[in-house]
């Protein structure tokens, strides 16, 4: 049972804790210049590029059940990341890579049912960025993925007096969520909240960004994200980052394939 359900709960941090990419800045011509600016800025608060974070993820079932996992997140050059739950035993050792569009998991537990000649790289199992993350509100790429909003185009739909609302619609059906609405602070350009819909414009759910928190090295940004379901409305998933560190040079071998489990 625990396996079945780690298959299809197979999320964010980090990523991307919903980590916005800002290896790119964004100028499409049709978009104006203050809404470019805006993303502009909020990507650079929640660029995710080149970290070492660890984060932990609590999923609150609508069955009154609570799972926690800590995971250790390391990410390089925009395209890639890696992610080790660390926390609870049952699950330490289970590893998840991104590199570019395609999700790997390694399961200890199966590997250990190998035979020794056969290759490691066999106990890595391709799985979809669209399936939940542990059973949470979290998807493999919320967790893993790096460009969420460079994969948008935006526009700017309210200019309130304290914060900005963003409206941003996908570039590829392939993504995750079709559209998204951003509400941001105006005065340093935090995340609010996000709002995650289908292409038919029907509510996912919905992102809320809190504790904002100084991490060092002139880096402020939301440490917890409360995660809410609007299909299972009984359900939620936070997110909250322990350590994060930019500017990190992680190891290359982390980030290839036939190095899952070791």
């Amino acid at each position: 049972m625990c396996k079945k359900t780690f298959l299809i709960g197979l999320l964010l941090f980090f990523t991307y804790s919903y980590g916005f990419a800002a290896n790119k800045d964004i100028s499409e011509s049709h978009q104006s210049a203050k809404t470019v600016d805006i993303i502009n800025q909020v990507s650079k608060n929640m660029d995710q590029n080149n970290i070492r974070s660890e984060q932990v993820i609590t999923v609150c079932r609508k069955d009154a059940t609570i799972r926690q996992y800590r995971l250790r997140i390391m990410t390089s050059n925009g395209d890639k990341a890696f992610a080790e739950i660390i926390e609870p035993k049952q699950f330490k050792g289970r590893q998840f890579l991104r590199l570019g569009d395609t999700v790997w998991a390694y399961f200890p537990d199966l590997a250990r049912l190998q035979s020794r000649s056969e290759s490691r790289t066999k106990t890595a199992i391709r799985i979809s960025g669209r399936e939940a993350f542990m059973g949470g509100d979290f998807t493999n790429n919320d967790i893993l993925r790096l460009n969420l909003i460079s994969d948008y185009t935006s526009e700017l739909i309210e200019d309130l007096p304290d914060q900005y609302v963003l409206k941003l619609e996908g570039k590829d059906l392939k993504l995750t969520y079709s559209k998204l609405r951003l509400w941001v602070r105006k005065n340093d350009f935090q995340p609010i909240r996000m709002e995650c819909y289908t292409i038919s414009d029907e509510l996912i759910k919905s992102v809320f960004y809190q504790d904002y928190r100084d991490f060092g090295g002139g880096l402020t940004r939301p440490g917890m994200l409360e995660v809410k379901s609007a299909i299972l409305p009984k359900s939620k998933t936070f997110l909250e980052i322990i350590y994060l560190k930019r500017g990190v040079k992680n190891p290359a071998h982390r980030f290839q394939r036939s190095n899952l489990g070791k």
